[in-house]
């Protein structure tokens, strides 16, 4: 018998039966439990994604934004709202069933498995580990440009008199004690008042201190928050945009009657707060 000098020696044959890469993917994909967590997860897509709009809405309930930093912060609460929803209604899928599905496998014995854990399914792995990163990168971006934008219409940490703006800042020194605020307008007379006055459409910077504890200097509709430490000034500003009265609150826990910690501020024309000024015997430095 002769032997073909060309024929490879000791090499195993190829499989004829291997299955194709996507095979255990679309044998877990074709499981009955899988098919109803896909079910909820659609449904709970379905009644997730409505809530960015009701989380804006409740956001809005004590005057809307008054402000651009209000509006970018309302923006980004209605963004990553959105895009967190796939990834918690996945989540949230998987617990309902385990509690409703197989929290119902009653008897002594465990139940067969039927077939190996997707841990060990690499096209899974490797789609989960892919979107989350996708979504992780996405949310990280977001909140970089996001905050980069913000503090711009903070002014960041810029003196008010090096502001490059056209209209002149108006510098209001923010003192925080328990439990009551007290603002006083320098470059003005020196007015005091304990309700915050300011003209619309005009940069407004905040120098921010406490003569106690820590506070937290909180203008709501307008996007404001920064703390009040005693001993130290910190700053912010903003623009308001918005005519109308709106809220000051403390947000940060600094005694018996901190959730009483709370003001008004009232944005008017130009007119009026320069009435306002002359009544209280200061006037607008332009």
């Amino acid at each position: 018998m002769s032997i073909d000098s060309d024929a490879p020696v000791d090499q195993p044959e190829i499989p004829t039966n291997r299955p194709e890469p996507t095979h255990r993917l679309k044998e877990w994909l074709s499981r009955p439990y899988v098919k109803r967590i896909l079910i909820i997860f659609i449904v709970l897509n379905i009644l997730i994604i409505p809530i960015a709009w009701l989380v804006v809405h409740f956001m809005e309930l004590s005057g809307g934004p008054a402000s651009s930093i209000m509006v970018e912060l309302e923006k980004t609460v209605f963004v990553f709202t959105i895009v967190s929803a796939p990834l918690m209604a996945i989540t949230a899928s998987i617990l309902i069933y385990s509690l409703l599905g197989w929290g119902r496998v009653t008897g002594e014995e465990p139940p067969m498995q039927e077939s190996p854990a997707i841990r060990t399914n690499g096209i899974a792995v490797v789609a989960w580990a892919a979107a989350t990163s996708l979504l992780a990168a996405f949310l990280v971006i977001w909140g970089l440009v996001e905050l980069a934008t913000i503090t711009s219409y903070a002014y960041g940490s810029t003196p008010a008199n090096q502001q490059p703006n056209a209209t002149k800042p108006i510098d209001i020194n923010v003192t925080a004690q328990q439990w009551l605020w007290t603002f006083e307008y320098p470059d003005d007379g020196k007015v005091q008042s304990d309700i915050l006055v300011v003209p619309i459409n005009t940069p407004l910077y905040f120098n921010v201190t406490s003569k106690d504890v820590v506070h937290n200097f909180w203008v709501v509709e307008l996007g404001v928050k920064i703390d009040a430490n005693p001993g130290a000034i910190t700053n912010t500003g903003v623009t308001p945009d918005k005519l109308g009265t709106f809220n000051i609150r403390c947000a940060e826990l600094c005694g018996l009657h901190h959730a009483y910690m709370e003001t008004k501020i009232e944005v008017v024309t130009q007119e009026q707060f320069d009435s306002w000024l002359r009544e209280r015997g200061g006037k607008r430095t332009v």
